[in-house]
């Protein structure tokens, strides 16, 4: 049959003979109908559902039920009852032409199976439709195997109910336990295969099962949770159902299937609502928001959807991961979603929107175990936990997704988390063993605190005393032989020893929290030394600065990095990583500054501009393509990490080159005394050379956090209904990471500005505008006078406000108007200049552009990255392409996007537009509200 198709003609001649030898075959008289359920769709599931089902739905065909075989398709009837040579279905069957079907490279139906379809249609194709009520089991023509021992089924899920009786899912069996007992209350044992998942309703009155039967269908079964009396059978699925649950009303029931489908039920009618279609993967779990106007549902696509429940459509895809999502959770009050899955990791979303389409922002990605993740409950509003295939049980913070500790060790793969309240919990294993644990019981692994641990904001170190001077004297390097000096000191030294390569060590002694600066002067005065210190403890180990702890894991995927570069980083899965992140890579610390902003760029990394500061006094060093990196995470003093399948990264008191960029291949580092005692500092060339010009001083001073800040674009020739931008940068000094607000004292009225300018936290630069409105005409007389504004700048740092007056002077000019203008307007309505925008953390608003070409025709470029000028560190002009923010030639509006990523604060925070042409005009300053 498979070399060589028979014609219709020669199947009819010899009908006779396969028919008698089929019905024989099957111990059936010669006077049985065919029938469809039990003989003919076993072969159309078997060699045509893999492409013409109700998801797949090839040629608009499916061969999925009965009445979806006789609809036929968009062309016709398949089927001719009582006349097989006329059936298009049969006439496919049996050609050898291209429309042969199955393909002639899949397997095929063997001529038993042909004859048994073709009797079929002449009998008149005939059969009732499938009742929802109808026993999967029936469906099922496989040999018939004895059932393992009872003791011996696996349990694959389980419920509290009532609070504290456990419910528990075997094979075609759910049963209730009594908490105390142990004891069985009831048992249900008439549902179709493995139950996948129990969930209780909102109301503690069903227990919702989930199962069927692999390869013939799904149901969900509600049962009274009193008596385990069968309520409803839910059966519409093509294959078993993973997760079922309830809305919070009770209304709606969401099931999800090996078959990739959802469907929405009507919980009194037990009727089919919609389906929400569009994942490729089974549905391995779904969740009700607390309103229960959204759903959500994951997949082993690697994705989680969100979707409206009223309307039935995608709001959106979250397609971060990198495995198959086994778990969704949506926090108490709707507002985040939680996922894990096969790649390990926990995520957290930011719900935006519940009614209409939307880009709901990832807040966090934390790699959270050593194995898949299988199961997520909250505790209450501030805790979560989860198991996973690493047989553990942990605790996380719902904020920041923070390891709060492990709760405990499985012996088996769990099956479930039960809460029985907001501290008890209880996780099901496989076998049917039961844990209890106790959330006041976690763990956090941490018996003692970690020795270097260093404060989060530099200190100032006592009064200092007069600067000790110290000649170095050899030998000196060796602990015992260490050279003793106090502090503050300056040495002069060199490195160099007859024997060979020259360790120079001193002995000091420092009070805990005390922080001093270790700087090293040689390459300045030409001396060859590529100096390197570290600081030793009193039995000669390196001190330990902190630990940080992966969190994710990623490597470079585009071109290698050198060790000054702060631009392009692109790193594999980039999507699921953060501003303000640390990266580590080959024992260098970077924290990303700025998104990729288009196809063809990478992260840019701190500090925005020039050469990039490494942190925790790391050394820059060069990194090349495929490069192993991590985000990790400093953990706090006293905490221990969390075991997640990732590494730890100690980092000591050591530095190479100077990780400001400031001293070359000079080595500069802060040290905080993590206790009293006595500590070496061991100075050495890090490439292990020495000679008699290695020279170097080594000055040891306390920590002076300060800063200095620089003015440039100062002088401004600013036209009636324009503005000039100016730039502040600055300089901070031993640690000083606090803001830097710069004030403008004798303003000339009729002129804005961007005032104070503010250099936010841990930035070096701010850029702000002065802008001439109608009321500066005054200013603009035909000799313009020269308006100098002072410029003061302060900051704060321990409590100790320390301000500078600046030397320099902003200088205005105001001209009469003319030339190009344009102004941030309201994007639906151009005819409405703005004076503020309002964002919230995850949000992307819209506003608009409105241009005065004067003589200018041409394309008028906005920037591309930086066109949001004076935006707050995490908001950015978005959606800017390859071309920037662009008005292009003769036209005169342009709506643009503004973007707020999560760690953006609440509060005001000015900003402006700058034109690339002309004279660079800019915008007046409009305020972003950050709710």
């Amino acid at each position: 049959m498979n070399s060589q198709r028979l014609s219709l003609a020669l199947l009819a001649v010899i009908c006779c003979f396969l028919h008698i030898t089929y019905r024989s075959a099957h111990a059936q008289s010669a006077a049985d109908q065919i029938d469809y359920h039990q003989d003919v769709a076993p072969i159309l599931k078997k060699y045509c559902a893999g492409c013409h089902n109700d998801s797949d739905l090839e040629g608009d065909f499916s061969v999925s039920s009965l009445d979806k075989l006789r609809a036929g398709t968009p062309d016709g009837d398949v089927l001719s009852p009582g006349k097989p040579q006329a059936s298009k279905l049969l006439q496919l069957l049996l050609s050898q032409s291209d429309e042969q079907m199955p393909p002639a490279d899949e397997p095929q139906p063997s001529e038993a199976d042909l004859l048994v379809i073709q009797t079929w249609i002449a009998q008149g194709a005939a059969g009732d439709a499938a009742p929802a009520s109808m026993d999967l089991v029936s469906k099922l023509t496989a040999p018939k195997l004895a059932a393992a021992p009872r003791d011996k089924h696996y349990v694959g899920a389980a419920c509290l109910v009532g609070g504290s009786d456990l419910a528990l899912g075997t094979l075609n069996t759910v049963e209730l336990r009594n908490a105390n007992s142990n004891k069985v209350i009831w048992k249900c044992d008439s549902l179709p295969g493995k139950v996948n998942a129990l969930r209780l309703s909102p109301d503690g009155k069903l227990l919702i099962a989930s199962g069927g039967i692999a390869g013939i269908g799904g149901e969900v079964t509600l049962l009274d949770a009193s008596d385990g009396s069968v309520i409803k059978r839910l059966q519409a699925h093509q294959d078993i159902v993973y997760c079922a649950s309830m809305s919070p009303d009770g209304r709606w029931l969401a099931s999800g299937s090996y078959d990739r489908n959802v469907i929405l039920w009507d919980v009194a009618t037990g009727e089919q609502v919609r389906q929400f279609t569009g994942h490729n993967g089974a549905i391995y779990d779904l969740d009700f928001d607390p309103t229960g106007k959204a759903l959500a549902t994951a997949s082993a696509d690697q994705t989680v959807k969100l979707w409206n429940v009223s309307v039935g459509i995608r709001l959106d895809t979250f397609g971060q991961p990198e495995g198959e999502m086994r778990c969704v959770r949506f926090s108490r009050d709707g507002k985040y979603v939680f996922a894990g899955g096969a790649d390990r990791q926990i995520r957290k979303w930011k719900i935006l929107s519940t009614e209409k389409p939307a880009i709901n922002p990832m807040t966090v990605a934390r790699f959270a175990h050593e194995s898949d993740v299988l199961q997520l409950q909250l505790l209450d509003e501030n805790r979560i936990a989860s198991t996973a295939r690493d047989l553990t049980l942990k605790l996380w913070d719902v904020a920041e997704l923070k390891p709060l500790g492990k709760l405990g060790q499985l012996a088996d793969v769990p099956a479930a988390i039960c809460i029985a309240d907001q501290n008890a919990l209880q996780v099901v294993e496989l076998t049917g063993a039961i844990r209890s644990f106790s959330a006041n019981s976690v763990s956090s692994h941490s018996p003692k605190p970690l020795a270097g641990s260093s404060p989060a904001i530099v200190s100032a170190a006592p009064e200092p005393q007069a600067i000790q001077e110290f000649q170095e004297m050899e030998p000196n390097n060796t602990l015992a032989a260490a050279q003793a000096i106090g502090l503050p000191a300056h040495i002069r030294g060199v490195i160099y020893s007859e024997s060979g390569e020259d360790d120079d060590l001193f002995r000091f002694s420092a009070r805990s929290g005390q922080t001093w600066i270790f700087e090293v002067d040689a390459a300045k005065h030409n001396s060859p030394l590529d100096s390197r210190v570290e600081i030793l403890d009193a039995a000669g180990q390196p001190v330990l600065r902190t630990q940080l702890q992966a969190v994710r894991e990623s490597y470079f995927t585009f071109r290698g990095k050198d060790s000054d570069t702060i631009d392009d980083f692109r790193m594999h899965k980039w999507e699921d990583m953060e501003l303000d992140e640390y990266l580590y890579s080959s024992g260098e610390v970077v924290k990303l500054w700025l998104y990729p902003r288009g196809p063809d760029s990478g992260f840019k990394v701190y500090p925005g501009a020039g050469k990039r500061t490494p942190f925790f006094d790391t050394t820059p060093v060069a990194h090349a393509l495929g490069e192993p990196a991590y985000i990790v995470r400093e953990l706090q003093p006293g905490e221990q990490p969390l075991p997640n399948g990732l590494p730890v990264f100690p980092v000591y008191f050591e530095n190479d080159d100077d990780a400001l960029r400031r001293a070359g291949r000079d080595s500069r580092l802060t040290f905080t005394a993590p206790a009293d005692g006595q500590y070496f500092i061991r100075v050495r060339d890090a490439r292990g050379f020495g000679s008699q010009e290695s020279k170097y001083e080594l000055t040891i001073r306390p920590a002076n956090p300060d800063f200095s800040v620089a003015v440039s674009g100062e002088k401004m020739n600013i036209a009636i209904g324009t503005g000039r931008e100016w730039t502040v940068s600055a300089t901070r000094d031993d640690g000083l990471d606090s803001p830097i607000s710069i004030t403008l004292e004798g303003l000339p009225a009729g002129l804005l500005a961007t005032n104070p300018l503010v250099i936010e936290a841990g930035q070096i630069s701010a850029k702000g505008t002065i802008y001439a409105t109608n009321d500066a005409t005054a200013l603009a007389a035909s000799e313009p006078k020269t308006n100098e504004v002072v410029l003061v700048a302060t900051s704060t740092v321990d409590g100790r406000k320390i301000t500078h007056q600046l030397e320099q002077k902003l200088q205005i000019q105001v001209v009469p108007a003319g030339g190009m203008r344009f102004d941030i307007v309201d994007a639906m309505d151009p005819s409405q200049p703005l004076a503020e925008l309002t964002i919230r953390p995850g949000q992307t608003i819209s506003a608009g552009i409105l241009l005065e070409r004067a003589d200018q025709s041409g394309p008028i470029s906005f920037g591309k990255e930086d066109s949001g000028r004076g935006l707050p560190h995490g908001a950015y002009v978005d959606n800017i392409g390859l071309n920037g923010l662009l008005i292009p030639a003769e036209q005169t509006q342009r709506e643009f996007f503004i973007t707020a990523a999560p760690k953006l604060r609440p509060g005001r925070y000015q900003f402006h537009l700058r034109a690339e042409s002309g004279d660079n005009p800019t915008s007046r300053p409009i305020w972003l509200v950050v709710e």
